[in-house]
């Protein structure tokens, strides 16, 4: 399975986001395009359906402060 996102998360705390969820998924990480001068990331996640919500749930619970 693959799920594209754009992010306004920088790519060194992606990488560390996925690596406390213990998912096994590929990440790859590209410049997208600003918005209103804010940066942006474009991220493609490659793995099992269970493995890329375990990622989400890690990220979502992250960027909420939970």
């Amino acid at each position: 399975m693959r799920r594209k996102l754009i992010v306004a998360i920088p790519p060194e705390e992606l990488l560390k986001i996925k690596e406390n969820s213990k998912a096994k998924i590929r990440v790859e990480i590209q410049e997208a395009e600003p918005f209103f001068g804010m940066p942006r990331w474009e991220i493609v996640v490659d793995g099992s359906s269970e493995e890329i919500e375990k990622f989400m749930n890690a990220l979502m619970r992250s960027r909420a402060g939970g």
